[in-house]
């Protein structure tokens, strides 16, 4: 566990959203683009989505606390920060261009803002494992396209479910069903098998996952 841990972390922080970027009172909209602009790579895959975060380093600070507004000439736009932190901060070639400030309500240098990379799966709660293997083949070329020569593979997926929820999910195939069950943190990983293809094997969920991520170990 705390080796997957530490991969997943690898991920966030290397990968998917890379440098994390700090928003102190007001800081300049360019510096906040690029650090989310390997999400822009992601983006390019179609199974594949960067999902953005802005969260408080302060204790006792949610995320719908938090306030922040891009101060651009044609008027402030607000970004909305839901409740497990998700926002859309808007990725504009012209917002690059002019630049404006970016103001927070938070203590300088009190807030992060990232992107990871998530899969996108069709909704429901069975999926064709077809799908599953796609996603894990573009999360291992979005890799090679943000960290060339990386010693970090995809194995396959992560499916994540709320902790202790006893969470299943079922690989229905030819040779015969596969069960799989969530551990205490209510993480399931899928592999990436060709194998499972030629039976056109189904992945059926007990419930509907809250995320959907890569499967990453490190090469020797």
């Amino acid at each position: 566990m705390r080796l997957l841990l530490a991969l997943t972390l690898y991920l966030l922080v290397c990968y998917s959203g890379a440098s994390a970027a700090a928003l102190t009172g007001r800081v300049p909209y360019a510096s906040l683009y690029r650090a989310l602009e390997p999400g822009l790579v992601i983006e390019r895959f179609p199974n594949l989505r960067a999902v953005q975060r802005m969260t408080s380093k302060l204790p006792n600070i949610s995320p719908q606390q938090i306030k922040v507004r891009i101060l651009a000439k044609s008027g402030a736009i607000e970004i909305t920060v839901a409740a497990d932190g998700r926002v859309q901060f808007p990725m504009r070639a012209a917002l690059l261009s002019e630049n404006p400030q970016v103001e927070s309500n938070q203590p300088q240098g009190s807030l992060s803002l990232s992107a990871t990379m998530e899969i996108a799966l069709s909704s429901g709660v069975s999926v064709p494992y077809g799908e599953l293997f796609e996603a894990a083949r573009q999360a291992q070329q979005a890799l090679a396209a943000l960290g060339p020569g990386t010693a970090v593979r995809v194995q396959g997926v992560e499916l994540l479910f709320p902790e202790r929820s006893q969470a299943r999910v079922t690989i229905e195939h030819t040779r015969g069903d596969e069960l799989l069950l969530a551990d205490d943190s209510g993480l399931i990983a899928v592999r990436a098998d060709p194998s499972l293809l030629a039976g056109k094997a189904v992945v059926r969920f007990s419930a509907v996952p809250l995320s959907v991520r890569p499967h990453l170990i490190v090469s020797r």
